[in-house]
């Protein structure tokens, strides 16, 4: 994750150029609770945001919900040791893998605890509905919330979404209106791309999350599929034959993508770790950022399975970087 961890320094840094003085507070100040004009970030662990992003100074407003996710009838938490162990053992063995939203009851704890924090208000951003009921289970809890809770729902999910979150978390450490944050999110997320290939559907297929592609499953079962998520649904790109095929057409979807703008881009895997790192130095060339290579969470793993690989493609929000400037 160092990647990432430098993203964020180097962001800490212009903000503290920006001050001119060496804290950064008096701009950025999520730490400092006599502040009620503050707006913490939500999300789910779909996002995949890293414990040492969670943990970063930058990240004092930002929370992320475990999602559960079920082998046989066990249920985990997302995060957990035990889940980190044994998922990948029951994606090998065949076991029955299964996920779930969070329960609205859940959201509502984090939420109180936000707002016993002293923030004024809450963005809460979360993976496609057409994929989970997590935005669903975030707006039944934001009814009884004790401050206002605005929900986006991003229609795509892993690092493209944590993207948009790490963005909303910049505009709202520099307390831009919660309507502003919300659309930039919102503009964002739908400018984003990700792109992934798995071994084979039997996960996605098992999970229900085969979407457009559930009526080309026969003809699909001797190719290495690479598929994309079309208006927060999974759908075929195209169906090269081979895995070395495949991430050739994953690249170049990259290039495409990148073509004309700068984009940030990041590289998912699951017991793959050299070919999630060789995948993300053939694509470095287009990233405007270092490549992170970011363990899928199991939430999404649970349903692509071992082997698979993901790039997302986010736009540099230039309006939330310039507020560095």
């Amino acid at each position: 994750m160092a990647e990432i961890v430098q993203w964020h320094d180097d962001l800490l840094q212009r903000l503290r150029r920006r001050r001119g003085g060496p804290s950064g507070r008096a701009k950025y100040s999520p730490r400092r609770p006599r502040r009620r004009d503050r707006t913490a970030v939500v999300t789910d662990s779909s996002a995949a945001l890293p414990r040492v992003v969670l943990e970063h100074p930058l990240a004092a407003g930002l929370r992320q919900v475990p999602m559960p996710v079920m082998i046989g009838d066990q249920i985990h938490s997302e995060g957990t040791a035990e889940l980190d162990r044994d998922l990948p053992l029951a994606l090998a063995a065949g076991t029955t893998v299964r996920t779930s939203r969070p329960a609205p009851g859940v959201f509502s704890g984090v939420y109180q605890e936000v707002a016993e924090a002293g923030f004024a208000r809450i963005i809460s951003i979360h993976l496609s509905g057409k994929l989970s009921g997590t935005a669903d289970a975030a707006r039944i809890a934001a009814r009884e919330a004790l401050i206002p809770v605005t929900v986006v729902d991003t229609e795509t999910t892993g690092f493209c979404q944590g993207t948009v979150v790490l963005d909303a978390l910049i505009r709202a450490g520099f307390h831009e209106p919660i309507e502003e944050i919300a659309d930039g999110a919102q503009r964002a997320a739908a400018d984003s791309r990700v792109f992934f290939t798995v071994p084979n559907l039997e996960q996605l297929r098992r999970g229900g999350r085969i979407g457009t592609v559930a009526g080309l499953l026969g003809s699909l079962l001797q190719v290495k599929p690479v598929l994309t998520l079309a208006d927060g649904v999974v759908s075929l790109v195209d169906r090269p034959r081979t895995t070395a095929k495949a991430v050739d057409r994953m690249v170049e979807l990259a290039q495409e993508s990148s073509q004309g703008r700068p984009v940030r881009i990041a590289v998912h895997g699951f017991g793959n770790d050299s070919a999630a790192h060789e995948l993300a130095a053939r694509v470095q060339p287009e990233s405007a950022t270092p490549v992170p290579v970011i363990t899928l969470p199991a939430v999404l793993a649970a349903h692509l399975g071992l082997g698979a690989l993901g790039i997302t493609v986010n736009p540099v929000d230039e309006a939330a970087l310039g507020l560095l400037h």
